[in-house]
């Protein structure tokens, strides 16, 4: 079977695999299947999570290739990690693909590391020719009780020494903020890497921006940009986006905002998001966007983004989202958003609205255009005020496959079931989901809900049943 199969066809096998369990299987039957199935398994041990903690066994097998004499001359008495008397089967550094800072930094501290030897895996990482694809480094200040003068001397001080971990990267995430900047790292990027297709970056200097403006420019073809809590300093790349327009197709903003009670992060700027009028330009510019997100973004109620309500023909997505069920929002951008669905209408896939507003707020036009105007809609989430509003965005999406309504105070719970009981789905692969926010001393009474899911369970049932009645 060995002979029969190529190495790629047993690669694009073993990838379908759906756990990591599967491949240690695999790399037990035969030293082919096990080569194969290597480099699946080292190219992201790192994983992409905050809540996954790395075996040590990975850094220890990557101190094996650091040499004895490199812990002689940082102090060491003997060294960590493998022992270097039985060589290892496999260069396992040089499969390195996918790459969380954060998750490597935790790692090699649990191992004893000190700052120097985390160095020397960097160098080591260079040596062993590791071309990264994938590269994040966000959450280590914010998760881990780690030193922080030893984690920001660590940072971007030695990367140019292994600038070449960096020349293939498609996909770039620094989106938190430190209290050093980041323009060095921004700077080594831009001058080694030019095939970035996602990047998600936050700036909190100026200098930041401009050396982010610098990266986005040296890329080919970049097509999703996010900026994160990037407020004071926001027009600063999304300028450079212009170098960007024929490829961009996705954009999203977040956290700019000033509730305290959004984010708790130790370094965070809260300001509103305010854009220039170059970067508006820009943007509407970027005429290929399909995706556009705006999360926990404060200002866009303002005239000045107006531009972008006529601006995109082609969206796909589109996403708003501020507060929680204890955080309202006080401006959502109706107008901004009507604009956009509208210019939209042929092509909308995916509309995600999530507000929470004390008072109702008035959307008439909002709902009348999704309910009219938009012609391809398979998901859909808003908030509703009335009754009218549920019947008229069911009546005319009741094919939607996903449907999620955030019901206001005001609207009877019983009145909108029966509603949907009415008028059912037309297939079981639908989903609606409604989140009825009423007070707490209302209660729902049993009987009439008894009466509205006998209709919704049973009516087709019943009209099955009616229909052989009829044929005896």
């Amino acid at each position: 079977m060995d002979q029969i199969f190529a190495p790629e066809y047993f690669d694009t096998i073993f990838r379908f695999l759906p756990t990591n369990k599967d491949l240690h299987s695999c790399l037990l039957v035969n030293k082919h299947w096990a080569a194969c199935t290597v480099p699946i398994l080292w190219e992201a041990p790192f994983r992409i999570k905050s809540e996954y903690i790395p075996s040590p066994k990975v850094i220890n097998t990557y101190l094996a290739f650091i040499p004895d004499s490199i812990f002689l001359k940082f102090g060491y008495k003997e060294r960590i990690g493998l022992s270097t008397i039985k060589p290892l089967f496999f260069n396992y550094p040089s499969f390195l693909k996918e790459f969380s800072y954060d998750q490597f930094l935790t790692a090699a501290i649990a191992n004893k590391c000190c700052k120097n030897i985390i160095i020397e895996l960097f160098k080591m990482l260079a040596m062993n020719d590791v071309i990264l694809r994938q590269f994040v480094i966000y959450s280590c200040f914010n998760h881990y009780s780690i030193n922080l003068d030893n984690i920001v001397s660590l940072v971007p001080l030695h990367f140019s020494e292994c600038a070449s971990i960096f020349s293939g990267l498609t996909y770039f995430n620094c989106s938190y903020q430190w209290p050093t900047q980041k323009t060095r790292l921004f700077d080594i990027i831009a001058k080694n890497c030019h095939n970035i297709k996602n990047l998600k970056v936050s700036i909190y200097h100026e200098d930041e921006g401009i050396a982010l403006s610098a990266l986005i420019c040296s890329q080919k073809h970049l097509k999703r940009f996010s900026l994160i809590n990037s407020n004071d300093f926001a027009s600063l790349p999304i300028q450079a986006l212009v170098n960007q327009k024929h490829s961009l197709n996705s954009v999203a903003f977040e956290d700019m905002h000033c509730n305290h009670n959004l984010n708790k992060t130790e370094f965070f700027n809260y300001a509103i998001c305010q854009l220039n009028n170059s970067a508006i330009s820009v943007l509407t510019q970027c005429t290929k966007i399909s995706k556009m997100k705006f999360k926990h973004i404060e200002g866009l109620n303002s005239s000045e983004f107006l531009p972008l309500a006529t601006a995109f023909s082609n969206l796909t997505s589109l996403e708003y989202s501020y507060g929680t069920y204890n955080i309202y929002d006080s401006a959502a951008p109706i107008e901004l958003l009507s604009g956009l669905i509208m210019t939209s209408c042929n092509t909308l896939k995916r509309i995600m609205l999530d507000w929470h507003s004390h008072d109702d707020l008035d959307i008439t036009q909002l709902v009348k255009i999704i309910a009219q105007y938009v012609i391809s809609l398979e998901y859909l989430k808003i908030p509703l005020y009335t009754l009218e509003q549920l019947a008229q965005i069911h009546k005319t999406h009741n094919q939607l496959r996903k449907l999620e309504i955030n019901m206001g105070g005001r609207i009877n719970p019983h009145c909108a079931l029966s509603l949907l009981a009415n008028v059912p789905l037309k297939s079981h692969r639908h989903s609606i989901r409604l989140n009825f926010d009423y007070h707490e001393n209302s209660t729902l009474k049993f009987n009439l809900l008894n009466r509205i899911f006998e209709s919704i369970f049973y009516k087709n049932a019943f009209k099955k049943l009616s229909e052989t009645k009829l044929l005896e």
